[in-house]
């Protein structure tokens, strides 16, 4: 690994989107380089962190990653945090998957259901997020976490007017992004009609709704629409949705933030679809 020792003196030339390109913290950078869904364009580390992962670097650096050995200012000049721990890595642009890696799952869950008793195990029903127009990168990564825990089949996010996965989503949803299947779309629309159209259900997170998680039967194959916190679902997706649910609150706040409320309706959604007949 090669070493260099740069200390301190800014460079210009590096732009916002520079800085944004890098991910930071033993263990977001560690999973995202053992996963090795996301391109990387070149790692730094501090001699300790160097000692530690030793092994990973090097089998990364063996795979063409340039791996440069610098001091602490020099990441924390880059990463623009004190939290690097000593490793970071620079991120291509992030690897969305096409629309078919989500639908052949579905049809594939689908003949594998029609082939299994009624009473055998439910916990392949598909279940996928689509989220509408949410601008707040940590919100955002908190939501996917929240799709990794409740193992759902995909995400799909719209092309505009949508937080892009970026390295402060990888922290933000403790690098669930790494194990997701998720797709950009340019027509959140058209998308979810072609899923309604495959059997998927519609649902709306909606805190306007009159029906609630707590009354609604939830146990088909279902798309959830999460909207962001200042819009809310976009009209044209909330009226082709099957059915429009709200979270009942029991205290003096009447809404959740959007994370919250996908945790918390995907494992409403879970509990039935996993419950026995």
């Amino acid at each position: 690994m090669n070493k260099t020792n740069r200390k301190g003196s800014p460079r210009s030339g590096f732009s916002g989107n520079h800085q944004r390109s890098w991910l930071w913290g033993h263990h977001a950078v560690t999973e995202t380089l053992a996963t090795g869904v996301w391109p990387v364009v070149e790692i730094l580390a501090n001699p300790k962190a160097s000692d530690r992962f030793s092994k990973l670097l090097l089998s990364k650096q063996a795979d063409g990653i340039p791996v440069q050995i610098v001091d602490s200012a020099r990441i924390e000049q880059l990463t623009r945090s004190k939290e690097h721990q000593g490793l970071a890595a620079r991120l291509g642009p992030f690897p969305y998957q096409p629309l078919e890696s989500i639908t052949s799952q579905i049809l594939a869950t689908r003949l594998d259901r029609t082939n299994k008793d009624a009473g055998q195990e439910k916990s392949n029903v598909p279940l996928i997020v689509v989220c509408d127009r949410l601008q707040d990168a940590f919100n955002f990564g908190a939501i996917l976490r929240c799709c990794d825990g409740a193992n759902v089949t995909g995400v799909i996010v719209g092309d505009h007017s949508q937080a892009e996965v970026t390295p402060h989503v990888v922290r933000a949803s403790s690098g669930a992004v790494n194990h997701l299947p998720i797709v950009q779309v340019p027509d959140l629309v058209a998308t979810s009609l072609l899923l309604k159209q495959q059997g998927m259900q519609l649902v709306a997170a909606d805190a306007n709704a009159q029906a609630n998680i707590w009354t609604s039967t939830l146990t088909e194959p279902i798309v959830v629409i999460i909207g962001s916190e200042a819009m809310g679902v976009h009209p044209d997706l909330l009226a082709i949705c099957d059915h429009k649910l709200g979270i009942p609150m029991q205290g003096k706040v009447t809404s959740l933030n959007a994370a919250v409320a996908t945790g918390i309706l995907l494992y409403e959604i879970r509990r039935q679809q996993f419950s026995p007949c």
